[in-house]
């Protein structure tokens, strides 16, 4: 019996568990609309301390939703506007401009911009849950580890694609994406922070 409960087995039904509990948690928080920011940030640093530290992911949870809430949700509400503006311009270069003019195309440029922007704010809301950094110098350095991680940007735009098509074939799984996103997005983007992380702050982590 102990060798069942210490099995990887055990470990990864109870990693599952605790990703469902945090998205769940994400859910509940994120009621609002406007708390989606923090509640994001709380969601990624929660699944990088619970499922890959092992620590608890209720205190870190709401530890990361309080202590990140004002700068997250600023930065949530500058989201929403440019979320907004471009499906705005998306719907109207799509619906409303003649398919002969020759604004029609930008429909797709509109669309590229907008799923750059939600690329960008899933690095800029990760940045925050991992660094401590100013409000504009976020905004800027999460823009900066997009661009110039480009393959790995791609990579976590696959993985929004694959789990869009899992939760529209199986729509029980859109209980499970908030958790699904964040612990798939996180090896890719700790993959990218520890490149830009001093030897002695890696090892600090490590040892933590």
């Amino acid at each position: 019996m102990g060798r069942f409960f210490n099995s990887r087995f055990f470990d990864s039904i109870t990693k599952i568990t605790d990703m469902l509990i945090i998205g769940f948690y994400f859910l509940i928080c994120s009621i609002p609309i406007f708390t989606i920011g923090a509640s994001l940030t709380a969601l990624y640093y929660a699944i990088h301390k619970c499922v890959y530290r092992g620590r608890g992911y209720t205190l870190e949870f709401f530890h990361s939703f309080k202590e990140n809430f004002k700068q997250s949700t600023l930065s949530w509400l500058i989201f929403m506007v440019m979320f907004g503006i471009l499906s705005g311009d998306i719907y109207i270069t799509k619906n409303v401009i003649s398919h002969d003019s020759p604004f029609a195309g930008m429909f797709i440029f509109f669309t590229v911009l907008l799923v750059v922007t939600i690329i960008w704010a899933i690095y800029h809301f990760a940045y925050i849950a991992r660094f401590a950094n100013g409000f504009k110098e976020s905004f800027k350095v999460s823009a900066i580890f997009m661009i110039l991680n480009i393959g790995w940007s791609i990579a976590i735009l696959g993985v929004l694609v694959l789990l869009g098509l899992l939760v529209y074939r199986f729509p029980i799984f859109l209980l499970f994406l908030p958790g699904m996103i964040a612990s798939s997005v996180h090896p890719i983007l700790e993959r990218v922070f520890r490149k830009y992380m001093s030897l002695e702050d890696i090892a600090k982590e490590d040892e933590y």
